[in-house]
């Protein structure tokens, strides 16, 4: 699982840029600042810092927290202030240079407490760094796989928070298209955050329709990989929260099969195995969520039954009364949330 899915396929339309509309897009702010120039210092500075260039040396190395296909992920100590963080370092050879773009665009400009945050970025001949948010109960994938699966409450407190994220970066016009466990890292009060955005897109429009073919194929919509021509808009997101939860409550991910082809063939073909311990209103949410049909698929506004008792605000999330132990020597006790917005 894990392995990601790349592919050259874009139409015409979805590459056809702002300026021919006399617009400046997000991507050509991203290229411009990218290109200009890469380091940036997001933090709030002491004067000293403000007018001192931040490289690596300013960086304990402590340990390595992961390794990927085009880099790492170090745990860092800054010299100054003891403050650990995560350095995300990439290779220029091996990136792509648009997910990288997208990548240190959205974590510079998305602010949320439910989505990592970038406090540097800097480069040098041959790599890429991003400082960001160290996150000390790791991924929710190693606590899934040490608890098999997780009980629908614990299932609804997680799901509530990636919907408000997910909800705050389509209101910012960005497909997230690489929701899974790996992505989601546990915060020391409990909380969770979303990482990695290098396959996230940034649309003009939140409704314009991406024709990329990306993402992790056990989570991966159907209209992303289809070659009918349609594309993909934010319902795929909503598509791999449903895998996501899914795989939640059974420990595996539906129509999961070690053969690839045979399980996108599952996905259009076969319906959802539902286990036993479903609840109806988990069954009835699953069944919304991973439908095929965008024109039935589960919105937003239909999943708040499932999710009763859980207050979902515009920022932030409110559940009270709920702890759970997350195996870093620590009880979470959940609070604090604002407005609802749903009904």
């Amino acid at each position: 699982m894990g392995q990601c899915f790349d592919s050259c396929r874009e139409s015409k339309s979805d590459r056809v840029s702002l300026e021919s509309q006399n617009k400046v897009s997000i991507q050509e702010k991203v290229y411009d600042n990218y290109r200009n120039n890469f380091t940036t210092q997001l933090s709030e500075f002491n004067d000293k810092e403000q007018t001192q260039k931040i490289d690596i040396t300013h960086f304990k190395l402590i340990k390595t927290l992961g390794k990927g296909a085009c880099g790492k992920v170090l745990l860092v100590k800054k010299k100054n202030n003891n403050t650990q963080y995560a350095m995300k370092i990439v290779s220029k050879q091996r990136a792509k240079e648009e997910y990288i773009q997208a990548e240190r665009f959205i974590l510079q400009h998305i602010t949320h407490p439910f989505i990592t945050k970038l406090h540097y970025a800097f480069q040098s001949n041959t790599k890429l760094y991003l400082i960001m948010d160290f996150c000390q109960g790791g991924e929710l994938f190693f606590h899934l796989r040490r608890a098999y699966k997780f009980t629908e409450e614990q299932s609804k407190f997680y799901i509530c928070e990636i919907i408000v994220a997910l909800e705050h970066l389509h209101k910012n016009k960005i497909l997230y298209r690489d929701l899974k466990p790996e992505n989601i890292l546990i915060c020391s009060d409990g909380h969770i955050k979303l990482i990695d955005f290098g396959l996230s897109k940034i649309l003009t429009d939140i409704k314009t329709r991406s024709h990329s073919v990306v993402g992790t194929p056990e989570y991966l919509a159907p209209e992303i990989y289809q070659d009918d021509g349609q594309g993909h808009d934010e319902q795929c997101d909503w598509w791999s929260l449903g895998a996501l939860l899914y795989e939640m409550l059974t420990g595996a991910a539906p129509f999961y099969s070690v053969d690839r082809t045979l399980m996108f063939r599952n996905r259009l073909e076969k319906p959802l195995d539902i286990k036993p311990w479903f609840s109806e209103e988990c069954k009835s949410l699953l069944q919304g969520l991973l439908n095929n049909d965008l024109k039935v698929r589960c919105q937003l506004n239909k999943i708040t039954y499932f999710l009763q008792g859980y207050r979902l605000g515009r920022s932030y999330l409110q559940i009270i009364g709920t702890s759970y132990k997350i195996g870093i020597e620590r009880t979470f006790r959940f609070i604090i949330f604002q407005q609802d917005v749903y009904r």
